[in-house]
Order: C-alpha cells, then structure tokens, then sequence
C-alpha cells in the first residue's frame, strides 16, 4: 500500500511539472512580438458557429500598451492586452480568430488562438508587434470571439508615427471643369426661396424662420434661420447637416444660424428617400447624377440664400462660418474650396473623406463599418470592382479639394474612429494649403469628440467673427 502510494506521489509532482512547463510556454508565445509571417496559420479546437451566443456571458476589453495608440520608433511596446471575463458559472472554451491589415486593407498578419476560461475567471493574452516591420500610418486588429456561449468581435486601432505619412494624390483631369459645370447646372436652375415666420419656433431673443429652395434633380430643400432681434451685420454661422441626420432650428442672440438639411435628410427627402444604406449609392456609376453631387450643391445654394437675404435679413457676408459634423463636414470642405464666401470652416469628425483608404481599412476588417460598409455591399451586389466606384468617388472625395481651400479651417476628429480611420483624416489634412489650420486629434475618444474640442470651437468661432 506504501509503495503505490509512493508512485502516486511521484505521478503527481512529474503531472504538475508538465502541466507548469506548458504554462509557461503558453506565456512565452503569448508575450513573444508577432511578426507579419503568419498569413495562413491557425489553432482550431472546435467550430464554435451553431452554438446558442449571449453577449452577457462574456464582457471583452482591450487595453492598449500606450493609453492614446499612437507609437513610435522610441515606443517599448506596440499592441494591446486583450481580455475576456467570463461572467457565467460555467467554463468556457473557444477560439480567438485575430487579423491585422494596413490602410490598403492587406492583411498582414492572421491567427486563430484557442482559449478557456473557468466559471467567473478570466483570460487574457497580449497582442505585441514587432516594431521594425512598420511603416507611418493607421492599422486595424479585428479579433472575432467565439466561444460555447459566446460571440463577438472586437477591434483595436492604432498608429504608427502618423505624422510621417506621406500622402500622394492624382487628381482627375477635368476635376475643375467638371465643378465649373455643376455650378453653372445649379445657377440655371432656379430656386424659388421662400422664407417663411414660425412665431411658435421662436423666442423673446431670435426670431425662427422656416427655409425652403430648389436645387438640381427637383430636389427640395428645407432648413431653418434663426435671428437675433433688432441686431445689424451679424456674422452667419452656417450649419449643414449630417448624413440623414436632422438638424432643428438653434437660437442664438450673438450669431445668426442658418441649419440647412441636405437631400434626402428630414423634410427634405422628397424624391430622396432612401433608406440608409441605399442613399449614399445613388446614381454611383454616373458622376453627373450621383447622390454627392447634389448634395454639394444643395448646399452651396444655401450660400445663395444667405447672400439673398443679406440686405433684408442684415446678414454680414464677410463673415460667413460653416460647420459640419461626419458628412456635413466634408461638404463644408468642398463649398470653401469651390466657393471663395465663406471666411471659415469647421469640420467635426468629417465622414465621406480619403474614401480609398476608409474602403479599404473596411476591407480589412473582420465586421465593416459604415460607410465602407456601404460601398462594399454596393460593389458585390452590382458585381462591379472597387477602383470602378473610386473613379468616381475621385471629383467628391474632399481630400481632392483641400488644395483649393484658402480660408481658416478647424479640423477635430478622433484617432479610434472606426467608420472614419484617422488616416483618412491625415491626408486630408497633408493636402491643406492655407496658413490658418487647427488640426484637434482626440486621442482618447471614440467615434465621437470629447467636451474639450466643442469649447475649442465656441472660442475658434469668436475668433473668426472678431467677437470678445
């Protein structure tokens, strides 16, 4: 009896060696920085796919090696430690299918890890990267979680000394005589404003008006002006809306507001509405009817109505701001390229721009994010190829008309933004020309922008306006 229990003894002291040296290099590989070789590799323990999934049963986190997921040659470390807390009382068990692509959408590197987790416990495993195999620019880890109960995907942007990127492009032929022609194609069409009083929309400070004109494609549209009484020359703040995102009338006593709701946004959808995911395709294969065109112009009349109205409204034209949040900020990009009225432009974390990188970060990523989502469902349903709709995109992109900008500009956006990456944003930038510029990168914010950047603006508006 002594001598069995003796191996017994033995057995388990040789079993709990084993099992710590398999621990241990499970941590090694865990902690070793991943190099781009892997593009075909996987670990499968099992397909995880026709399970009944709870989101509640398993709360995924990332936890970047640098807090803003910006680096740098000097950084220590590059990635993120990604962990999965499992909240039920049962194990889990299941595969973590990771890749990682670059702004063209190339994936660099690709795994599937298999992981448990014990009733209430946790996992975790670093996702390090080798410095020397980057170059300057945004990249995107896509992680899809599947687990017995579990099912989610997780994703992780970063930049690598993004600063440096060096951004080339080619800027169709006869992009400027193509705008010169949709300007005048907007200038015969004639836009019957009306201006109409809502007492019941304003207050003792502003009086609220209802806006209605024509622009190109019998597209109406609808808007609001608000103005400060018994005021003289104030200066316009100009607001164009997001897409299919309503703007409402917005009293001020120090400004007048003009909020304008481009094609197929609110009351003006007449003859354009679509649902969300169909509108920004509209007409793509011809580039004199597509969706962005007239959304530009609708726009740019509304330009025309304040300088209509200037005299009886008191409206000073030389000072004219426009602003914008996701849409609304490209097109503010490309009437003060194409329009030399406005004395400034804000564009809140601006969406439809660098629209060949945004398509192909969406390209890279294991669950795509609108609007690349948009375009990629767009080319598979019409079986047409991505360089096809991008030659057309080409005379909408704003990164086309930043050159051609030449009043102040404020920029704000997001470096974690997953529908609009920040490279996308940075070549934009790279092309501005003018000698006022105001770049707000949000380091720590999502896809929207943090309390600090909106009291930037209120003081950035002042200034331009040259108010205390």
């Amino acid at each position: 009896m002594l001598h069995l229990l003796k191996y017994s003894v033995l057995y388990l002291k040789l079993w709990a060696i084993t099992l710590l040296t398999l621990l241990c290099m499970q941590q090694a590989i865990a902690q070793k920085p991943l190099k781009y070789l892997n593009q075909n590799a996987a670990v499968v323990t099992s397909d995880f796919s026709s399970q009944t999934k709870d989101k509640t049963s398993t709360t995924s986190s990332i936890i970047p090696f640098e807090k803003d997921g910006v680096y740098d040659a000097r950084s220590r470390r590059i990635g993120y430690t990604l962990r999965l807390q499992n909240n039920l009382k049962i194990e889990q068990v299941g595969n973590i299918s990771m890749q990682i692509s670059n702004s063209t959408g190339t994936v660099l590197y690709k795994e599937t890890y298999p992981f448990t987790i014990k009733k209430k416990g946790s996992f975790e495993r670093d996702y390090e990267f080798a410095v020397g195999q980057f170059s300057p620019g945004y990249y995107v880890s896509s992680m899809s979680i599947q687990s017995n109960t579990y099912a989610d995907i997780a994703s992780y942007n970063f930049g690598y000394e993004p600063t440096k990127v060096v951004s080339k492009i080619s800027t169709p032929n006869d992009f400027v005589n193509f705008w010169e022609q949709a300007k005048r194609e907007l200038a015969s069409t004639a836009p019957n404003y009306a201006v109409t009083p809502r007492p019941d929309l304003s207050n003792k400070f502003s009086d609220t008006y209802e806006v209605e004109y024509k622009s190109i494609d019998k597209a109406i549209i609808y808007g609001w002006l608000t103005v400060p009484k018994n005021s003289k020359n104030l200066p316009v703040l100009y607001k164009i809306s997001d897409y299919q995102s309503e703007l409402a009338p917005e009293l001020r006593r120090d400004v007048v507001v003009l909020c304008i709701n481009t094609r197929g946004t609110g009351a003006s959808n007449q003859n354009f509405n679509f649902a969300y995911d169909q509108l920004g395709v509209y007409n793509l294969k011809d580039r004199n009817r597509y969706f962005l065109k007239g959304t530009y112009l609708d726009a740019l009349r509304g330009l025309d109505l304040i300088t209509t109205y200037a005299s009886q409204m008191k409206l000073d034209t030389k000072r004219i701001v426009l602003t914008g949040g996701g849409l609304g900020g490209a097109i503010a990009a490309v009437l003060s390229a194409i329009d030399s009225r406005p004395s400034g432009i804000i564009m809140e974390g601006p969406s439809f721009i660098g629209m060949r990188d945004m398509i192909s970060f969406g390209e890279g990523m294991t669950n795509t994010s609108f609007p690349a989502s948009m375009f990629k469902n767009y080319c598979n349903s019409q079986k047409t190829s991505k360089e096809s709709i991008i030659k057309t995109l080409e005379y909408f992109d704003p990164i086309y008309f930043a050159p051609y900008i030449n009043c102040p500009i404020l920029v704000g956006f997001s470096l974690h933004n997953i529908n609009v990456p920040a490279q996308c944003v940075y070549t934009f930038t790279n092309q501005l020309r003018v000698s006022k510029k105001d770049i707000y990168e949000c380091k720590e914010c999502g896809n929207s922008l943090d309390k600090k950047f909106y009291g930037f603006k209120e003081t950035w508006i002042k200034e331009r306006f040259g108010q205390p």
